[in-house]
């Protein structure tokens, strides 16, 4: 039995898997992208809430001690 291995045909092959594992990869980057970026959104949305509370906070601690003052 003789086999004959066509070194275009493995090259071909190889490019094809190289192919499929780039388009694989792009496509799980792409995902933890969109992850990500829900994720920073979030962080955002609570920072902005913890901010917005902070300065809720200083105002009624400002407002308690102008009347502790002034008594």
């Amino acid at each position: 039995m003789n086999i004959k291995v066509n070194p275009s045909q493995i090259l071909q092959g190889g490019l094809a898997a190289l192919v499929g594992w780039l388009f694989k990869t792009v496509n799980e980057l792409q995902q933890m992208a969109v992850e990500y970026h829900i994720r920073l959104d979030n962080l955002e949305h609570a920072v902005s809430n913890a901010a917005l509370r902070e300065k809720e906070l200083v105002a009624q601690l400002t407002e308690l001690l102008i009347k502790m003052g002034g008594s």
